[in-house]
């Protein structure tokens, strides 16, 4: 299946590090959503403007099939990228009501440098991938609960504010060390889930 660019990078629910809670959404008209939260904490919730570094590169056309099927597969490079990126203090609709609005977030956790215009030099892989926090888990416990992405953006250095623009890093982001957060995947992919649990179906009867 060939797509451009521009439609892989847009076309995904948000980009996922851990399941619907820490994302970066890209949309086709220079806007997008950075979050990141660990259950009632909400660090960011923020819209952003992002462009690319060169328009042209995003019309490119790429093949996107052929997908491995299973994560010992290595990840397959598709095409490389600069954007910049500058992160608004906007919160996203969904923290815009009443309740949201008692909520510290954006500006009031990170200083000015982190609304700064950025760079990122972006890699587009294909392949069988869990949400990074899950591919940390045990091998045991991978294949048979989780789900799997068929797509993956690999970026140079997070798109999440390093910890010297953090006004107060050690009140929880030093915990979580979200600057450190480089990758984040798309496409989820019933089929390649299902190659995972016969994969995991299988190795438990060879044990056995």
């Amino acid at each position: 299946m060939s797509e451009t660019l521009l439609s892989i990078l847009c076309g995904q629910d948000g980009w996922h590090w851990l399941d619907n809670t820490n994302t970066i959404t890209f949309n086709k008209n220079g806007t997008g959503e950075l979050v990141c939260r660990y259950e009632l904490i909400v660090w960011i919730a923020a819209e952003f403007e992002w462009k690319p570094q060169s328009p042209e590169s995003l019309d490119q056309v790429v093949d996107v099939s052929g997908i491995g099927p299973t994560r010992k597969d290595p990840p397959q490079p598709i095409s490389q990228f600069d954007i910049e990126l500058t992160l608004a203090k906007r919160r996203i609709p969904s923290m815009r009501g009443p309740d949201a609005q008692r909520r510290r977030m954006n500006e009031s956790l990170l200083t000015d440098d982190a609304f700064l215009p950025k760079t990122y030099t972006v890699r587009l892989e294909r392949g069988n991938f869990l949400t990074p926090y899950d591919a940390m888990l045990p091998p045991e416990k991978e294949d048979q609960y989780h789900p799997r992405f068929a797509l993956r953006l690999v970026f140079d250095k997070s798109p999440y504010p390093p910890q010297h623009e953090w006004k107060e890093p050690g009140m929880g982001p030093d915990a979580t060390k979200m600057w450190e957060w480089k990758e984040f995947v798309g496409r989820e992919s019933a089929d390649l889930k299902m190659r995972a649990d016969r994969h995991a179906w299988w190795k438990d009867c060879v044990v056995s």
